[in-house]
C-alpha cells in the first residue's frame, strides 16, 4: 500500500485533484498516462470498496482476454459446445473451476468439463492470450473509466491506465511491445472519462451501514456503569473474509465501549507527556466491561450479488459510543458531553 509508482504501470499526476477547475483536468487528461493522483483516498473503513474494485477490473481483463479465450479452446478442441454461442455472463467459479449455467442453443452448459484455473493458465500461456494486468483507478465518487485496445480488441475499462502482460507462447511481435522487467505491456488510452470536477461539492460515502442496541445498568451508589448486553446491525456488501468481519466487529465495539467508560486521559500537563501514564493508569475495557458473552450482531445480507464490498473497521464504534450514552441519558436522565463518562461525573449529576 506504501508503493505507489512501479515499473509495470508508470502513471504521471500533476496538480490537486480537490482544487483543480474542469478546464484543468481536461487539459491534463489529454497526456494518455496522467491521472488526478496516485492514490485515491481512502480511510480504514472503505478502503475495502476500493481495492477490490482495482482487483476486480484487473481480474476481468485477465478473465475476458486470457482465461475465457482460453476455456473455449478446450471445449471446442474437445468438440463439447457450440463455442462461438457461449458467453461470458454464464461463466460461474465453482470450486475452483471455471463452470457455466443455463442453456446455449439446446445445450445444457452445465453438462461441460469444468476447467480447474490451472489447466486454464497453462492454456492462456501456451496461446500467448492475457495473464496478467495492473490497472490504476481514480475515483471521485465515481470511477474514471478509459477505451483501451487489448490484444486487437477495444474494451472499456473502469480504470484510467492499464497493462496486460502476454503468456509464454505470445508471438515475438506481442514479446517486442513488452516495455516493463516483468514484461508488462503499458498500454496508452484512447479515450478517458475522469469524474466532473463539480463531484468535489457531492455528499456521498462508500462506508458501512451499521447501528447498535444497548442495555446497561447505571449503579447510583457508586456511579458504575454495567453494559448488560448488546447487538450490532451491519450491511457491509459482500465480505471478501466473513472472519474478519466478525472479528472487526468484536473489537471496535470493545473499543467503543471503552472511549465511552474507561479511557480516560488528562490534556495538557498531567497528560501522558508528563511521562507517568501506562495502562495502571489508562484503564483499557476488559471482557467483562464488555458484555463479551453477551454480544450479539447481525450482519445483513448484500442487496445483490454484484454489491461490491465496502469495508469493515472503526464504523463499528460510532453506534456504540452513541447507544452507551443515550443508555445512561435514559438511565439517570442526565446526558454527558464529554467522553469518557466516569463514575465521579455520574455520582455529580445524581447528587
Amino acid at each position: 500500500m506504501a508503493v505507489t509508482q512501479w515499473f509495470d504501470l508508470p502513471v504521471e499526476t500533476s496538480g490537486n485533484p480537490d482544487t483543480m477547475s474542469q478546464a484543468e483536468q481536461d487539459r491534463l487528461a489529454k497526456n494518455p498516462r496522467w491521472s488526478p493522483v496516485f492514490a485515491s483516498a481512502s480511510s480504514a473503513s472503505n478502503s475495502a470498496y476500493y481495492f477490490s474494485h482495482v482487483t476486480r477490473e484487473a481480474a476481468r481483463i485477465v478473465f475476458l482476454h486470457g482465461l475465457w479465450p482460453a476455456a473455449l479452446a478446450i471445449w471446442a478442441r474437445n468438440g463439447r459446445a457450440p463455442w462461438r454461442a457461449l458467453t461470458p455472463e454464464n461463466a460461474r467459479w465453482r470450486d475452483g473451476s471455471l463452470t457455466l449455467e443455463g442453456m446455449v442453443e439446446g445445450l445444457e452448459v452445465e453438462r461441460l468439463e469444468p476447467l480447474p484455473l490451472v489447466r486454464l493458465a497453462q492454456e492462456a500461456h501456451a496461446r500467448g492470450l492475457v495473464v496478467g494486468a495492473a490497472v490504476h483507478g481514480f475515483n471521485r465518487w465515481q470511477w474514471a473509466e478509459a477505451d483501451f485496445t487489448v490484444d486487437g480488441a477495444a474494451v472499456r475499462v473502469a480504470a484510467d491506465a492499464l497493462s496486460v502482460r502476454y503468456g509464454d507462447g505470445a508471438s515475438a511481435k506481442k514479446r517486442a511491445l513488452a516495455s516493463t522487467p516483468n514484461h508488462y505491456q503499458v498500454l496508452d488510452r484512447r479515450a478517458v472519462s475522469f469524474p466532473p470536477i463539480r463531484n468535489n461539492n457531492a455528499m456521498v460515502g462508500y462506508n458501512t451501514a451499521v447501528g447498535t442496541l444497548a442495555e446497561l445498568a447505571v449503579d447510583a451508589t457508586n456511579g458504575k456503569v454495567a453494559l448488560l448486553r448488546h447487538h450490532t446491525i451491519l450491511e457491509c456488501g459482500n465480505m471478501l473474509v466473513p472472519e474478519l468481519v466478525s472479528s472487526q466487529l468484536q473489537g471496535g465495539v470493545a473499543s467503543g465501549i471503552g472511549l465511552a467508560l474507561h479511557e480516560e486521559l488528562p490534556l495538557y500537563e498531567d497528560g501522558p507527556g508528563n511521562g507517568t501514564w501506562n495502562f495502571n493508569r489508562y484503564h483499557l475495557p476488559r471482557g467483562s466491561h464488555v458484555a463479551v458473552w453477551a454480544q450479539t450482531a447481525d450482519i445483513l445480507p448484500p442487496l445483490s450479488d454484484s454489491e461490491p464490498p465496502k469495508g469493515m473497521a472503526e464504523v463499528v464504534m460510532i453506534p456504540m459510543i452513541a447507544a452507551v450514552v443515550n443508555g445512561i441519558a435514559h438511565a439517570i436522565g442526565h446526558r454527558f458531553r464529554t467522553l469518557p463518562v466516569m463514575p465521579d461525573q455520574i455520582q455529580r449529576a445524581l447528587a
